[in-house]
C-alpha cells in the first residue's frame, strides 16, 4: 500500500512540474512565404535560381537566355534569389564536419 500511494504521489508531482515551459507556434512571415510560392513557380522551370525586377521574375539558367515568368508575379524587392538549400562564404559547417561541399575549411564548427 505504501508502494502504491508514493507511487501516486510521484506521479502527481511529476505531473505539476514536468513541463512548465509554455509551448508556442512561430508563424512564417508573409516574405518567407512569398518566396516558397515563387521558388515553386522557378523550379517548374528547372533551375532553382532567379531574379526579381519591378515585380517581374527571370528563371536564371545557364544557356544565357531569360525571359519573364507571365503567369506569376511578386512583391519581393528587386535582387537575385536562390531556392532550396545554399550554403554561404562564412556559414558555420554542419554537425561534425571539417570542410564545406567547396572543399574550403571551416572558420568554426557547430
Amino acid at each position: 500500500m505504501k508502494f502504491l500511494l508514493r507511487g501516486v504521489a510521484g506521479f502527481f508531482l511529476l505531473t505539476l512540474t514536468g513541463c512548465t515551459q509554455e509551448r508556442r507556434y512561430v508563424y512564417p512571415m508573409g516574405e518567407r512565404l512569398e518566396l516558397q510560392r515563387v521558388c515553386r513557380a522557378v523550379t517548374a522551370s528547372k533551375t532553382n535560381r532567379f531574379m526579381v525586377l519591378l515585380g517581374k521574375i527571370y528563371p536564371l539558367n545557364n544557356d544565357g537566355r531569360t525571359a519573364p515568368l507571365e503567369e506569376i508575379s511578386t512583391s519581393l524587392e528587386d535582387a537575385g534569389y536562390f531556392c532550396g538549400p545554399y550554403r554561404l562564404k562564412n556559414a558555420p559547417c554542419s554537425i561534425g564536419k571539417n570542410r564545406r561541399i567547396d572543399q574550403t575549411t571551416c572558420t568554426f564548427s557547430r
